[in-house]
């Protein structure tokens, strides 16, 4: 049977803009109680006060995932406004597009510091605050959902250093998901295809434009609403992994059975830069 989300309790880090927040709404729609974590506080705030607006329960906490002193006030908050936590959506992330030798062993550190290690930060934090909620709720069960993507599957050439931190992400999503086996814990990680919201215009910001083969146009782009439903339908009825964009899934499944298709690839895009 599908779970009852209802009054139970999601911290959503990156929450502010895009699948964040898309997903927050999403949640309070289906009767959660939401935190919400960025560190734009008047964006985020923003996206609370529509919640509230509509009649759900919502919690805004500035937090920035590199400090692990944020990620522990996060969760404190959490349990202090609403005396329990359920699920963690760990989603706070960025890109940037620069070759591997243009890309510097500062700018590779920053992208692992808040992609990777955020996300560990957060877990670290949330399982116990999870732990504590089930103890004495032997029927109810937690969720941990990490936020990769599709190119966890498969290196983009000057995308390699944002590609490294969706696979590591991956990676861990599925050691902690053995990990928790019998705790009540699901663990899942989430693959979005290209989606259009603002993560590519930061990413051309940062990067001084974009390649020419990123579109945020397409059959293959989605929107951060469909990326949300996919969460909330994991929510209701557990899985491993969710992938909006299930074709994207057989694509990447054949480059993996078959490397020099993921190589052709890479070579074509490398060559329209």
């Amino acid at each position: 049977m599908a779970r009852d989300l209802r009054d139970k309790v999601i911290v959503i880090t990156g929450a502010s803009s895009g699948i964040g927040a898309a997903t927050a709404l999403a949640c309070a729609a289906a009767g959660m109680r939401v935190v919400g974590a960025a560190r734009r506080v008047d964006r985020l705030k923003q996206v609370v006060g529509q919640i509230v607006g509509d009649g759900g329960r919502a919690l805004a906490v500035e937090c920035d995932v590199t400090r692990s002193q944020d990620v522990r006030r996060l969760i404190e908050r959490t349990e202090t406004e609403f005396g329990r936590l359920d699920v963690l959506f760990a989603n706070a992330g960025y890109g940037f597009f620069a070759t591997l030798m243009e890309t510097t062993e500062l700018q590779l550190r920053a992208i692992f510091e808040t992609n990777f290690f955020g996300t560990v930060r957060c877990i670290r934090e949330a399982v116990p605050a999870i732990r504590r909620t089930l103890h004495d709720r032997p029927g109810e069960h937690g969720h941990i959902l990490v936020c990769s993507s599709a190119v966890s599957e498969i290196a983009m050439p000057r995308y390699g250093a944002y590609c490294a931190t969706k696979a590591a992400q991956d990676s861990i999503a599925g050691a902690l998901r053995a990990e928790l086996e019998g705790e009540r814990i699901d663990v899942a990680s989430v693959h979005p295809v290209t989606t259009r919201t603002e993560f590519f215009e930061q990413a051309g910001r940062a990067s001084g434009g974009l390649p020419r083969w990123v579109s945020t146009d397409g059959f293959f782009v989605q929107s951060a609403e469909k990326v949300a439903k996919a969460v909330v339908r994991c929510l209701r009825r557990p899985k491993p992994e969710v992938w909006p964009q299930p074709l994207t899934r057989y694509g990447l499944a054949m480059c993996t059975a078959f490397p020099r298709l993921a190589a052709t690839a890479g070579r074509w895009k490398m060559r329209h830069p």
